[in-house]
């Protein structure tokens, strides 16, 4: 049994003068800022957006948002309405706006990016896949929510992790290297990582470098080969089962679409 119906997914890069009038919503709103930053006023409430944001307001929301008149901002947006009543998770059956700071911006990212290549290519069983993309994100989205109130230290030690990791992940990275900059034992340091963000660092470091090859793959005339070696692939057989594994689909794929344009 489905929980809710999709009703539309899209993603939009505007300008400092974007806004919004106020209006009441017909449907669920989720969405992700993938840069810059705006502001949303949900039912009288201020809430200022930057970039690794989520936002959710249920149908019936009183909304506007505007960008501030400096910066502007990219993001996407999945509508959808309810099937049933109670759908058993918190963030929906709350019927509250809820605004979620992620820790997570990469592979959030790359999940509403599959979202939406999934709903704007429609092939057969898309919106199965639809489906189960915007309830993973919802889960995410509610995971955080509950770790806020991780003690100071799990997150400063994660968040240590997250950009020495954003920092070297074209350079072979092992957990004894991260075990050795927070100085804690390997074990430890996957428990609390895995605690703070839901994936183990590995697994992490796996989602920042399949999401600079897709943007290699897409914006340049770089070789799979030269990807996988240039983001730390030991081969690239590894590097096709691991971008396959999380994309969906392989690498060869945007090579394909090249071509055929």
């Amino acid at each position: 049994m489905r929980l809710f119906e999709l009703v539309s997914v899209f993603t939009e890069e505007v300008g400092s003068d974007w806004h919004k009038p106020e209006s009441v919503m017909e449907y669920d709103v989720f969405l992700f800022v993938e840069s810059g930053c705006l502001t949303y006023v949900i039912d009288g409430n201020r809430l200022p957006l930057v970039k690794g944001d989520l936002l959710y307001f249920p149908a019936g929301s009183l909304r506007y948002a505007a960008a501030d008149g400096i910066h502007g901002h990219q993001k996407y947006a999945v509508l959808f309405q309810r099937t049933v009543a109670e759908t058993s998770i918190p963030l929906l059956d709350n019927r509250l706006h809820r605004l979620v700071h992620s820790r997570n911006y990469d592979y959030v990212k790359q999940r509403f990016s599959l979202l939406i290549q999934q709903w704007l290519g429609k092939l057969p069983h898309y919106e199965t896949i639809c489906q189960g993309i915007l309830l993973e994100m919802l889960g995410i989205a509610g995971r955080e929510l509950e770790n806020a109130h991780l003690p100071a230290k799990k997150l400063s030690l994660a968040s240590e992790i997250q950009q020495y990791i954003l920092s070297h992940y074209r350079e072979t990275i092992r957990i004894e290297t991260l075990a050795e900059l927070v100085d804690r034992t390997p074990n430890y340091v996957t428990k609390i990582f895995r605690e703070v963000t839901g994936q183990t660092p590995i697994g992490y470091l796996h989602q920042v470098r399949i999401t600079a090859a897709r943007e290699l793959l897409v914006n340049t005339h770089l070789t799979i080969g030269q990807i996988a070696d240039m983001l730390g692939f030991c081969d690239q057989s590894y590097f096709n089962r691991v971008y396959k594994k999380m994309m969906g689909y392989p690498p060869s794929s945007h090579i394909t679409e090249k071509r055929a344009k």
